[in-house]
C-alpha cells in the first residue's frame, strides 16, 4: 500500500482548510495517523481519499476568498448565509455573477433574485480550471434522507431496499462500505452510521485486520447517528 508523509499543515493547503479541521477529521475518522517528530503523519493514499471526500476540496482561486471560490462553484455547503451574501455582492463587483429578479408562479406571484456564474466576463477563464477542482465534503442530513444516497448506489446495486436503510441495515452497510474500500462511501458512514453498526462490520467473517481496525476505530468515534 502506497504511504505518503506530509504534515497536518501541507494537507490543509492541497485541501484548501485549514489546519486545525484536517487534524479533527483525522481523529473523528479515526485514522491511525500520529505525527511523527517532524509535525509530519503517514497516511495509505486511501487516507487521504477519505479526508478528501470528508472534508471536500477547495484549492486556492486566484483572486478569490475560499468561500467566494465555494459560492462561485455552486458548492454552497458550511457557508453560512451571510456569508455567502457578502460574497455575491463581491463577486457581482467583479462581474463574475449576474443577477436578476424573476416573477415565480405559485398561488401568490413572487419575485425572486436569480443568480448566475457571468461565463462572459473576461476574468472567468482565468477561474475557470480551479473551480472545477472545488468538490463539496460529503454531508448526509438524518432528517431528509433516511436510506443510503444515490450517489453511493453503485456500492449497493444487488442489494435489496430495506437493506439500504441505516435503521434497519446498519451492520449489513457499514460491511459492505468496509470491504468496497470506497473513500466517499466511507466518509459517509462514517457521519452516518451508529458505533454499533461499525462493531457489526468489525466482527463479520471475512474482514481483513485492517478494516477491521478501521471499523473499531469508526465505532469508538461514534459521529453517527444513534
Amino acid at each position: 500500500m502506497d504511504m505518503v508523509f506530509l504534515s497536518a499543515r501541507q494537507l490543509a493547503l492541497a485541501l484548501g482548510t485549514t489546519t486545525p479541521r484536517v487534524k479533527r477529521a483525522i481523529s473523528r475518522l479515526g485514522l491511525d495517523a500520529n505525527e511523527d517528530p517532524t509535525g509530519r503523519v503517514k497516511l495509505s493514499q486511501e487516507q487521504v481519499e477519505l479526508l478528501r471526500h470528508a472534508l471536500g476540496t477547495t484549492p486556492a482561486v486566484p483572486g478569490l476568498s475560499r468561500t467566494e471560490a465555494l459560492v462561485l462553484s455552486a458548492q454552497r455547503a458550511g457557508v453560512s448565509p451571510t456569508a455567502a451574501a457578502k460574497a455575491i455582492r463581491a463577486l457581482r463587483v467583479i462581474g463574475l455573477v449576474t443577477s436578476e429578479r424573476r416573477s415565480l408562479p405559485g398561488v401568490r406571484v413572487r419575485e425572486r433574485e436569480i443568480i448566475r456564474a457571468n461565463l462572459a466576463s473576461p476574468r472567468w477563464r482565468s477561474v475557470a480550471d480551479a473551480l472545477a477542482q472545488v468538490h463539496p465534503a460529503v454531508t448526509f442530513d438524518h432528517r431528509r434522507d433516511q436510506k443510503v444516497p444515490s450517489r453511493l448506489a453503485h456500492l449497493f446495486w444487488n442489494t435489496a431496499s430495506t437493506q439500504r436503510d441505516p435503521r434497519r441495515a446498519g451492520g449489513y452497510i457499514a460491511r459492505r462500505l468496509l470491504t468496497a474500500d470506497d473513500p466517499e462511501g466511507l466518509a459517509w458512514g462514517a457521519e452516518s452510521l451508529a458505533a454499533k453498526d461499525w462493531r457489526h462490520a468489525a466482527g463479520a467473517r471475512g474482514i481483513s485486520p485492517r478494516r477491521r481496525a478501521l471499523a473499531l476505530n469508526l465505532a469508538a468515534q461514534g459521529r453517527g447517528r444513534g
